[in-house]
């Protein structure tokens, strides 16, 4: 299998892990060693400002609500697109920052677009090959608006599991697009 990274890993409608139902993962890392992805779509009951002296030293007022990444603990991650605070390149102007001081940094700044996510999503090598063979997974790769989503999270899944099946539709019919107006045919 190809690498996964920057890819958009969607749990289909049959897989009913409680913390992986619905759940759109944008991987983070794939490869020999294993794979590694944050949940986008699942927001927590906590804001930033929950963490202000608890996990930071230094005291802050952000209400931006915290996702949960995945059931693996680990620190927190930001998703950003300032490319000079980031620890690696996801997609081509999308940026992750786990380092703590910089991490700290970016939440100080409140900076925007950004999504502050606890925990992700971690699979052994062969793991997740093993998880796309029982089909308990679509793909599609990772936009910037996917990410940084304005609307409820909860649509997401919806809206990409429609361009997966738009896109399997257009690839089975031979069509380069496929209108979304259906009378447009």
């Amino acid at each position: 299998m190809n690498s996964l990274k920057g890819q958009l890993v969607i749990a289909t409608p049959q897989l009913d892990t409680p913390i992986f139902s619905r759940s759109v993962i944008l991987m983070l890392d794939h490869g020999e060693d294993g794979a590694m992805g944050v949940i986008l779509n699942h927001p927590m009951n906590v804001v930033v400002t929950d963490l202000s002296g608890r996990i930071f030293e230094e005291e802050f007022v952000w209400d931006k609500s915290l996702c949960l990444g995945g059931p693996v603990t680990g620190p927190l991650i930001v998703l950003h697109t300032i490319e000079e605070m980031a620890d690696q390149e996801v997609i081509p102007g999308v940026y992750c920052t786990l380092e703590a001081t910089k991490v700290q940094e970016i939440i100080s700044r409140k900076s925007e677009p950004s999504l502050v996510i606890a925990n992700y999503s971690g699979w052994g090598p062969d793991q997740l090959e093993g998880e796309f063979e029982t089909d308990s997974w679509l793909t599609l790769p990772a936009q910037i608006a996917h990410i940084f989503r304005e609307a409820d999270d909860k649509d997401l899944w919806k809206a990409v599991v429609s361009e997966v099946n738009t896109q399997k539709l257009s690839e089975f019919l031979g069509l380069r697009e496929l209108p979304a107006d259906p009378t447009m045919n």
